[in-house]
């Protein structure tokens, strides 16, 4: 007898599941975007469940309780439909137009400096490297990203050996380091995935990111420019404070927050001692960065003549320094652009610049606040911390405060 029980126990429960199932496949043949339909058939199953558990506890049975908590979801197909609409991945073009306007805008400050200057900025070669960012904008689209979670650690150490490769290629070959200090950039992404795949770890995942976040930024130690290993390690600190608030590793916030600014406080100093005890020359290249006045003939006259510039500016028109400052500024089509229309234009051509540049970056913060994913929400913040910490040393380097090394304005 207790076993005929447990056989018709069994086999009500396959035809409930098999309801389930049913449901949910005509609710997703409605929504065409494949990616959603993991999410809403889990949210669906569950409601449904909840309900059959709340109709059970009102007496009916389990398989009556099932078919009326299926009947109160609706129409699958009505249902899906409206999914559907909600669903769907859309374009945002508020974020099309900004990277649009920026374009434009860098395009128009480039000819405008370059014809003030008789520099020898190429426009073919803006071109074709717009074109080809353009290009990876478009396929970044349209790939699955949830691939850089999937294949975190091998996407990893993939860039680890590419950028050893770049870097003993510079120093047994030709000693250009632009490819090594620019792989560097596509490393907080890679971070983020590997926060991704420690989450739930424990404090031995935040300890496994460090160790991670480091390879990097040591091996990059070879090369001649700390701005990018700063903005790297700057990244990748936000990131993990970010995961820990979450908490996405599922400690005390706490404690974590200590061995996360602990380790990477420790780790900082440590890679900036050896990088500076490494070389005199970097040694002196700091001390004048933070005084000028040391050596205002020689080291500290490029940030002296910034600052001159920057003070003799007006609001609007040309500065009262120099009327041909551009002969004595070095580099003003690539590293002192701001600089340049500050003194040539005036301060209200680096507001222009600078507030569509903010409104981008504000814009796309919010949509990556709205990410209900934790992978998306990871990827998206690491590219903008990048994005953003990338403009702002830039745009303090052009007012007068450089930091020893050049950083490209995006």
């Amino acid at each position: 007898m207790q076993e005929s029980t447990n056989e018709q126990q069994s086999t009500n429960s396959i035809p409930q599941s098999t309801k389930i199932e049913e449901y949910l496949k005509a609710v997703c043949q409605q929504i065409r975007w494949n990616k959603a339909h993991q999410v809403i058939s889990e949210e669906i199953e569950n409601h449904i469940i909840d309900q059959k558990e709340a109709f059970v506890a009102e007496g009916l049975d389990e398989e009556a309780a099932m078919d009326r908590a299926i009947a109160e979801m609706g129409d699958p197909v009505l249902v899906g439909s409206e999914l559907d609409r909600t669903h769907r991945p859309k374009i945002e073009w508020s974020i099309i137009a900004l990277t649009g306007a920026i374009l434009l805008i860098g395009f128009a400050v480039r000819v405008f400096v370059t014809y003030d200057t008789g520099g020898n900025w190429t426009l073919a070669n803006s071109v074709i490297a717009t074109v080809l960012g353009i290009a990876s904008m478009a396929t970044a689209y349209y790939l699955d990203f949830t691939a850089i979670g999937k294949y975190a650690k091998p996407i990893y150490f993939s860039l680890i050996l590419i950028l050893l490769g770049t870097i003993l290629e510079a120093l047994i070959v030709n000693n250009q380091y632009f490819y090594s200090q620019y792989l560097l950039l596509l490393f907080p992404t890679a971070c983020a995935a590997i926060i991704y795949s420690f989450r739930n770890s424990g404090y031995r995942g935040i300890l496994l990111c460090c160790l991670s976040f480091l390879a990097p930024a040591v091996i990059c130690l070879l090369t001649p420019n700390i701005a990018n290993i700063f903005l790297y390690l700057l990244n990748c600190l936000i990131l993990l404070i970010f995961a820990t608030l979450k908490g996405w590793f599922n400690v005390n916030r706490s404690k974590a927050m200590l061995l996360v600014f602990g380790g990477s406080l420790v780790s900082t100093i440590l890679i900036f001692i050896v990088f500076f005890l490494n070389s005199a020359y970097r040694m002196e290249r700091f001390f004048n960065t933070v005084n000028p006045s040391i050596d205002p003939d020689g080291a500290g006259y490029l940030t002296l003549l910034i600052r001159e510039l920057i003070a003799k500016a007006q609001f609007f028109g040309p500065g009262t320094l120099l009327t041909d400052s551009h002969a004595v500024l070095p580099n003003a089509t690539t590293d002192h652009i701001l600089t340049y229309l500050i003194h040539r234009v005036g301060w209200i051509a680096f507001f222009a610049v600078m507030a569509v540049v903010g409104i981008f970056i504000i814009r796309s913060f919010v949509l990556s606040a709205r990410q209900k994913s934790v992978l998306g929400r990871l990827v998206s913040t690491s590219v903008l911390i990048t994005f953003t910490i990338e403009v702002v040393f830039y745009a303090v380097s052009n007012l007068g405060f450089p930091f020893m090394y050049s950083i490209s304005l995006p």
